[in-house]
Protein backbone atom coordinates (compact mmCIF):
# COMPACT_ATOMS: atom_id res chain seq x y z
CA UNK A 1 0.00 0.00 0.00
CA UNK A 2 1.01 3.38 -1.31
CA UNK A 3 1.86 5.68 1.94
CA UNK A 4 0.69 8.77 2.39
CA UNK A 5 1.46 11.47 4.71
CA UNK A 6 0.74 15.34 5.15
CA UNK A 7 2.67 18.38 6.68
CA UNK A 8 1.54 21.09 8.47
CA UNK A 9 4.41 23.51 9.42
CA UNK A 10 3.03 26.63 11.26
CA UNK A 11 5.12 30.16 9.87
CA UNK A 12 6.41 31.51 13.49
CA UNK A 13 7.53 35.02 13.67
CA UNK A 14 4.38 36.80 11.68
CA UNK A 15 4.38 40.45 13.13
CA UNK A 16 1.02 41.88 14.36
CA UNK A 17 -0.67 43.06 11.35
CA UNK A 18 -1.63 46.53 10.39
CA UNK A 19 -3.74 47.87 7.55
CA UNK A 20 -1.53 48.36 4.44
CA UNK A 21 0.71 44.92 5.27
CA UNK A 22 1.67 43.25 2.22
CA UNK A 23 0.80 39.89 3.71
CA UNK A 24 2.63 38.17 1.03
CA UNK A 25 5.59 39.82 1.45
CA UNK A 26 5.70 39.47 5.06
CA UNK A 27 4.47 35.65 4.73
CA UNK A 28 8.08 35.29 2.78
CA UNK A 29 10.44 36.65 4.71
CA UNK A 30 9.09 34.90 8.16
CA UNK A 31 9.28 31.78 6.24
CA UNK A 32 13.09 32.83 5.04
CA UNK A 33 13.85 34.23 8.73
CA UNK A 34 12.96 31.09 9.84
CA UNK A 35 14.25 28.22 7.26
CA UNK A 36 11.22 27.22 5.96
CA UNK A 37 11.32 26.62 2.76
CA UNK A 38 7.88 27.40 0.41
CA UNK A 39 7.81 24.80 -2.17
CA UNK A 40 5.52 24.28 -5.48
CA UNK A 41 1.95 22.65 -5.02
CA UNK A 42 2.21 23.62 -0.87
CA UNK A 43 -1.00 25.15 0.06
CA UNK A 44 -0.50 28.66 2.35
CA UNK A 45 -3.42 29.08 4.58
CA UNK A 46 -4.14 32.11 5.89
CA UNK A 47 -6.59 32.96 9.10
CA UNK A 48 -8.90 35.57 8.08
CA UNK A 49 -8.01 37.91 10.95
CA UNK A 50 -4.77 39.20 9.55
CA UNK A 51 -6.12 39.85 6.05
CA UNK A 52 -8.65 41.61 7.11
CA UNK A 53 -6.71 43.38 9.32
CA UNK A 54 -4.32 44.56 6.37
CA UNK A 55 -7.47 45.17 4.44
CA UNK A 56 -9.06 47.78 7.05
CA UNK A 57 -11.90 45.96 6.85
CA UNK A 58 -12.97 46.69 10.90
CA UNK A 59 -15.63 48.88 12.16
CA UNK A 60 -15.32 50.73 15.37
CA UNK A 61 -18.39 50.41 17.36
CA UNK A 62 -18.78 53.73 18.50
CA UNK A 63 -19.52 54.48 15.04
CA UNK A 64 -22.94 52.12 15.03
CA UNK A 65 -26.25 53.29 15.91
CA UNK A 66 -28.27 50.38 16.66
CA UNK A 67 -31.72 49.70 15.08
CA UNK A 68 -34.94 48.36 16.37
CA UNK A 69 -34.13 45.13 15.47
CA UNK A 70 -30.56 45.20 16.66
CA UNK A 71 -31.99 46.20 19.96
CA UNK A 72 -34.21 43.46 20.07
CA UNK A 73 -31.33 40.99 18.73
CA UNK A 74 -29.46 42.07 21.76
CA UNK A 75 -32.22 42.08 24.27
CA UNK A 76 -32.42 38.04 23.30
CA UNK A 77 -28.60 37.46 23.50
CA UNK A 78 -27.24 39.58 26.18
CA UNK A 79 -24.78 41.24 23.68
CA UNK A 80 -24.06 44.79 22.61
CA UNK A 81 -26.66 46.15 20.77
CA UNK A 82 -23.76 47.90 18.95
CA UNK A 83 -22.74 44.48 17.72
CA UNK A 84 -26.23 43.29 17.35
CA UNK A 85 -26.29 45.88 14.45
CA UNK A 86 -23.20 45.12 12.75
CA UNK A 87 -24.04 41.25 12.51
CA UNK A 88 -27.14 42.23 10.88
CA UNK A 89 -25.41 45.28 8.63
CA UNK A 90 -22.94 42.31 7.89
CA UNK A 91 -25.63 39.39 6.72
CA UNK A 92 -28.75 38.89 4.46
CA UNK A 93 -30.45 36.83 7.25
CA UNK A 94 -30.51 35.95 10.69
CA UNK A 95 -30.96 31.66 10.72
CA UNK A 96 -31.43 31.28 14.39
CA UNK A 97 -30.34 32.43 17.58
CA UNK A 98 -28.70 30.02 20.20
CA UNK A 99 -28.64 31.49 23.83
CA UNK A 100 -25.61 34.06 23.04
CA UNK A 101 -25.37 32.63 19.67
CA UNK A 102 -26.24 34.12 16.29
CA UNK A 103 -26.14 32.11 13.48
CA UNK A 104 -26.19 34.08 10.12
CA UNK A 105 -26.29 34.08 6.33
CA UNK A 106 -23.26 36.36 5.62
CA UNK A 107 -24.10 38.80 2.44
CA UNK A 108 -21.02 36.57 0.76
CA UNK A 109 -23.14 33.07 1.64
CA UNK A 110 -21.84 31.96 4.23
CA UNK A 111 -23.54 30.45 7.11
CA UNK A 112 -21.61 31.37 10.07
CA UNK A 113 -21.96 32.73 13.79
CA UNK A 114 -22.16 36.36 14.35
CA UNK A 115 -21.93 37.12 10.48
CA UNK A 116 -17.93 36.18 11.40
CA UNK A 117 -17.60 39.84 13.40
CA UNK A 118 -14.66 39.19 15.32
CA UNK A 119 -13.41 41.06 18.64
CA UNK A 120 -10.84 38.52 19.76
CA UNK A 121 -6.95 39.67 19.76
CA UNK A 122 -7.22 43.25 19.44
CA UNK A 123 -5.66 45.09 21.59
CA UNK A 124 -7.12 47.27 25.03
CA UNK A 125 -6.75 50.87 23.20
CA UNK A 126 -8.88 49.15 20.15
CA UNK A 127 -10.98 47.20 21.94
CA UNK A 128 -14.27 49.41 20.51
CA UNK A 129 -13.14 48.03 17.05
CA UNK A 130 -14.41 44.55 15.74
CA UNK A 131 -13.12 43.21 12.71
CA UNK A 132 -15.39 42.22 9.53
CA UNK A 133 -14.53 39.34 6.93
CA UNK A 134 -12.53 40.19 3.98
CA UNK A 135 -14.77 42.29 1.34
CA UNK A 136 -13.73 39.70 -1.70
CA UNK A 137 -11.54 37.12 0.06
CA UNK A 138 -11.27 34.98 -3.83
CA UNK A 139 -9.29 37.88 -4.78
CA UNK A 140 -7.39 38.55 -1.52
CA UNK A 141 -6.27 34.92 -1.43
CA UNK A 142 -5.55 35.53 -5.18
CA UNK A 143 -3.36 38.78 -4.52
CA UNK A 144 -1.18 36.86 -1.26
CA UNK A 145 -0.38 34.11 -4.33
CA UNK A 146 0.43 36.58 -6.67
CA UNK A 147 2.98 38.20 -4.60
CA UNK A 148 4.12 34.96 -2.96
CA UNK A 149 5.15 33.40 -6.48
CA UNK A 150 6.73 36.38 -7.40
CA UNK A 151 8.69 36.90 -4.12
CA UNK A 152 9.63 32.91 -3.85
CA UNK A 153 9.25 31.70 -7.39
CA UNK A 154 6.94 28.61 -6.68
CA UNK A 155 3.15 28.01 -7.64
CA UNK A 156 1.20 27.47 -4.55
CA UNK A 157 -2.44 27.64 -3.48
CA UNK A 158 -3.69 29.93 -0.86
CA UNK A 159 -6.86 29.33 1.31
CA UNK A 160 -8.30 32.45 3.72
CA UNK A 161 -9.35 30.06 6.69
CA UNK A 162 -11.86 31.24 9.45
CA UNK A 163 -13.70 29.35 12.49
CA UNK A 164 -17.11 29.50 11.59
CA UNK A 165 -19.81 27.91 14.36
CA UNK A 166 -23.05 26.17 13.04
CA UNK A 167 -26.89 26.31 14.37
CA UNK A 168 -26.68 22.11 14.40
CA UNK A 169 -23.28 21.84 15.67
CA UNK A 170 -21.85 23.02 19.27
CA UNK A 171 -18.06 24.68 19.16
CA UNK A 172 -16.62 26.01 15.65
CA UNK A 173 -14.29 24.52 12.80
CA UNK A 174 -12.51 25.82 10.45
CA UNK A 175 -13.60 26.60 6.93
CA UNK A 176 -12.32 27.93 3.38
CA UNK A 177 -13.90 31.76 2.64
CA UNK A 178 -11.75 32.80 -0.08
CA UNK A 179 -9.03 30.33 -2.23
CA UNK A 180 -6.65 30.95 -4.91
CA UNK A 181 -4.85 27.87 -7.35
CA UNK A 182 -6.97 25.28 -5.68
CA UNK A 183 -10.04 23.64 -6.88
CA UNK A 184 -12.55 23.50 -4.01
CA UNK A 185 -13.90 20.31 -4.80
CA UNK A 186 -11.81 16.83 -5.05
CA UNK A 187 -13.52 14.55 -7.54
CA UNK A 188 -12.59 11.09 -8.09
CA UNK A 189 -14.42 8.01 -10.26
CA UNK A 190 -12.93 5.18 -7.91
CA UNK A 191 -14.26 1.62 -6.54
CA UNK A 192 -14.72 0.80 -2.91
CA UNK A 193 -12.84 -2.40 -1.18
CA UNK A 194 -15.78 -4.51 -2.88
CA UNK A 195 -15.23 -3.16 -6.44
CA UNK A 196 -18.51 -1.29 -6.14
CA UNK A 197 -18.48 1.94 -8.06
CA UNK A 198 -17.81 4.94 -5.84
CA UNK A 199 -18.27 8.92 -6.50
CA UNK A 200 -16.40 10.95 -4.23
CA UNK A 201 -16.68 14.09 -3.68
CA UNK A 202 -14.77 15.77 -1.21
CA UNK A 203 -14.72 19.41 -0.12
CA UNK A 204 -11.08 19.67 0.15
CA UNK A 205 -10.45 23.23 0.71
CA UNK A 206 -12.60 22.56 3.64
CA UNK A 207 -10.64 20.03 4.76
CA UNK A 208 -7.59 21.46 4.74
CA UNK A 209 -8.78 24.58 6.81
CA UNK A 210 -10.04 22.87 9.69
CA UNK A 211 -6.46 20.93 9.69
CA UNK A 212 -4.66 24.42 9.43
CA UNK A 213 -7.02 25.67 12.43
CA UNK A 214 -5.99 22.93 14.57
CA UNK A 215 -2.12 24.28 14.16
CA UNK A 216 -3.15 27.96 14.13
CA UNK A 217 -4.78 27.82 17.52
CA UNK A 218 -7.30 30.45 19.20
CA UNK A 219 -6.15 32.18 21.50
CA UNK A 220 -2.35 33.53 21.87
CA UNK A 221 -0.23 31.09 19.50
CA UNK A 222 0.31 34.01 17.16
CA UNK A 223 0.72 31.69 14.35
CA UNK A 224 -1.95 32.95 11.69
CA UNK A 225 -0.09 31.07 8.56
CA UNK A 226 0.39 27.67 8.39
CA UNK A 227 2.14 25.59 5.33
CA UNK A 228 0.57 22.10 4.02
CA UNK A 229 2.39 19.95 2.17
CA UNK A 230 1.28 16.21 0.93
CA UNK A 231 -2.29 17.37 -0.08
CA UNK A 232 -3.17 16.17 -3.94
CA UNK A 233 -5.20 18.98 -5.21
CA UNK A 234 -6.10 20.15 -8.89
CA UNK A 235 -4.21 23.48 -9.97
CA UNK A 236 -7.00 26.28 -10.92
CA UNK A 237 -6.04 29.65 -11.57
CA UNK A 238 -9.31 31.02 -11.72
CA UNK A 239 -10.82 28.91 -8.51
CA UNK A 240 -13.77 31.27 -6.74
CA UNK A 241 -15.87 30.17 -4.15
CA UNK A 242 -18.38 32.91 -5.36
CA UNK A 243 -20.00 31.01 -7.56
CA UNK A 244 -20.72 27.93 -5.37
CA UNK A 245 -22.13 30.23 -2.59
CA UNK A 246 -24.29 32.50 -4.72
CA UNK A 247 -26.10 29.40 -6.53
CA UNK A 248 -25.58 26.98 -3.50
CA UNK A 249 -25.51 28.14 -0.47
CA UNK A 250 -22.10 27.13 1.89
CA UNK A 251 -22.27 23.84 0.23
CA UNK A 252 -17.95 24.34 -0.35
Amino acid sequence: MKERSVLLTAVPGIPLVRKGDDLGKIIVASCKQHRITIKDHDIVVIAQKVVSKAEGATVNLSSVTPSAKAIELAEMTGRDARLCQVYLDESSEVLSVKGRMVITRHRLGFECSGAGVDRSNISTHEEERVVLLPRDPDRSAQIVRSTIGKAAGVNVAVIISDSFGRHDRDGSIGVAIGIAGIGHLEMRDQTDLFGNPASVRIALVDEVAAAASIVMGQADESLPVVIVRGVEHNLVDDASLKNILIEGGNQT
